[in-house]
């Protein structure tokens, strides 16, 4: 099962890091993140760019996770990472939003960039590939000049906001 660790935004790969040297194989079975492709302006040019899809969240699965909030106690004082709510530091992942992250994102764990266009005659937007493609009604804005769609999806009992990257298809 996975599990959401919350920690300082921008700190995602330390805390990852630290986790995959420190928490023992028996407690963790994979630490990971989110990330998304984007395309960034730069030099007056376009390029792709991974970035960090879910800010200050590390995800880790295991099967353990009584084990794993022990080891994680162990670093509370070290502020790599915050205290949720609850008891312990980690926020179960639903099934059904695991299979909605490995829907769109897939074994890589990256959100690739959809392609679409804004429909002239009904003012409507369609994606024609990409893992939004079948998605428009979770798409809260759709930007094709700065090239991001943002959609909210439910993700460990809260509402988390995905930047998606896209790019609008040159023959239509």
């Amino acid at each position: 099962m996975w599990y959401v660790l919350q920690c300082q935004s921008g700190k995602e790969e330390t805390v990852l890091r630290a986790c995959r040297k420190a928490v023992s194989p028996e407690a963790i079975e994979d630490a990971f993140l989110f990330r998304c492709e984007r395309l960034w302006r730069s030099n007056g040019a376009w390029k792709p760019v991974i970035r960090t899809m879910f800010p200050g969240y590390v995800f880790l699965e295991s099967g353990r996770p009584e084990l794993l909030s022990a080891e994680l106690e162990r670093y509370a004082g070290v502020n790599l990472f915050r205290p949720m709510e609850e008891p312990g530091y980690l926020i179960p992942v639903y099934e059904e939003e695991e299979e909605r992250l490995r829907e769109l994102c897939g074994k890589r764990r990256i959100l690739p960039i959809s392609y679409g266009y804004r429909d002239r005659e009904s003012g409507r937007d369609r994606f024609v590939c990409g893992p939004l493609k079948d998605r428009i009604e979770q798409i809260l804005t759709i930007d094709w000049h700065r090239r991001f769609a943002r959609l909210e999806i439910p993700l460990a009992r809260r509402r988390a906001v995905i930047w998606a990257g896209i790019e609008a298809q040159k023959f239509i």
